[in-house]
């Protein structure tokens, strides 16, 4: 019978440090890959709103196109905050450590995000030059309120 028992704690204690095991790898491989998408998403926020400042700094003419680059700056601002797992930040992300620690500071800023991204995607389907440049720069501001407090400068 004591042999039956220390079987069974034996087989207990092995599962559950193979789940941790698991659950472990899961999330470092569930973060990298978050942190691999936020950066190709980051980037092409940044073509999107290049785009945009084209046309806010008259250089280029409105085009009926940059609805959608603006439309995909909203979707992505919406997506970002599944974007931020524990343990996708590191060197290769510049994602600072307060994004987990002051996790209320970095939900507002990316809220604001979100809601000037939404007011852009309005001002560029007007057309109007200084709609888009006006919201263009509330948007551009909200990314700086992230980035100061958030994201570590390049090396």
């Amino acid at each position: 019978m004591k042999n039956t028992l220390k079987v069974a704690i034996s087989a207990g204690v092995l599962s559950v440090a193979l789940g941790f095991t698991a659950v472990s790898a899961h999330s470092m491989s569930t973060g990298i890959e978050s942190a691999d998408k936020r950066i190709g998403m980051m980037k092409e926020l940044g073509m999107n709103m290049k785009a945009i400042a084209g046309v806010a700094k008259g250089e280029v003419a409105y085009s009926p196109e940059l609805n959608a680059k603006a439309a995909r700056i909203d979707e992505i601002a919406g997506a970002l905050p599944d974007l931020f797992p524990v343990g996708s930040g590191g060197p290769k992300t510049r994602s600072k450590d307060e994004i987990w620690s002051d996790k209320a500071g970095f939900t507002k800023a990316l809220a604001e995000f979100k809601a000037a991204s939404t007011n852009l995607v309005a001002a560029v389907e007007t057309g109007d030059q200084g709609k888009i440049g006006a919201a263009l720069g509330a948007t551009g501001k909200t990314c700086g309120g992230c980035h100061k407090p958030f994201r570590a400068p390049e090396h």
